[in-house]
């Protein structure tokens, strides 16, 4: 059996990928995704590198690069027949205390009905969506040791 290696990468769906991307330019650069490339995907679902003048409906955000390392990236595809799902993603804080700071940015940035969780003690985390209703969160669990699990 492989042994699991982490995430390689995540695509999710936006219904309108022009209003969500000014959201993300500002969003993954914070949690460490920095390097941004656009894409085309046409209706049989083929990449094609964007040719002069086409308009992308996809955009991927990428950690740098690492000698002798897999990037990891997460990408943002147009599907204008989107509806947002309760699938949510959730990206690491490095502590609790850092949520307050985290809900503040989120609402300079645009994201929409962020919550604190309902026990900061138990699972600290703020949970928004995107502008376009893609639900997503930050969370700073505390690594807890195995044994007492």
């Amino acid at each position: 059996m492989a042994h699991f290696l982490g995430f390689d990468h995540i695509d999710t769906r936006v219904r309108d990928l022009a209003h969500a991307e000014p959201f993300y330019d500002r969003l993954m650069p914070e949690l460490g995704l920095r390097v941004k490339r656009h894409s085309y995907v046409d209706a049989a679902g083929d990449w094609h590198e964007l040719a002069a003048g086409q308009r992308h409906n996809v955009v991927e955000y990428y950690e740098e690069p690492a000698p002798g390392r897999a990037t990891f990236f997460i990408g943002f595809i147009e599907d204008p027949g989107m509806k947002p799902s309760k699938t949510r993603i959730a990206f690491r804080a490095e502590s609790p205390d850092k949520l307050a700071r985290w809900a503040e940015f989120l609402r300079e940035i645009g994201a929409r009905n962020i919550e604190p969780s309902v026990n900061m003690t138990e699972y600290p985390a703020v949970f928004f969506e995107d502008p376009v209703g893609t639900m997503l969160e930050v969370v700073a669990r505390v690594p807890r040791d195995r044994a007492s699990q």
